[in-house]
């Protein structure tokens, strides 16, 4: 029987200033979670500042286990 269990929690805000360099971090981040078998279980986002395209992502990832 497989076992999933919630593993890692990331939470980043997003701004509309530096969006490039931000969208090459959460690259990265999505690269170290996939790195360390890991599973993205869900996505979610809420907007913060809607005047200032401000928000809040949060990402969870899961394990598989045997």
């Amino acid at each position: 029987m497989i076992r999933t269990e919630n593993y890692l929690d990331i939470y980043y805000a997003v701004g509309k200033i530096n969006t490039s360099r931000q969208e090459s971090e959460i690259g990265d981040i999505i690269k170290k979670i996939n790195s360390l078998v890991l599973q993205l279980g869900s996505i979610s986002n809420a907007f913060v500042d809607t005047t200032g395209h401000f928000l809040n992502l949060y990402l969870f990832c899961e394990k598989k286990y045997d």
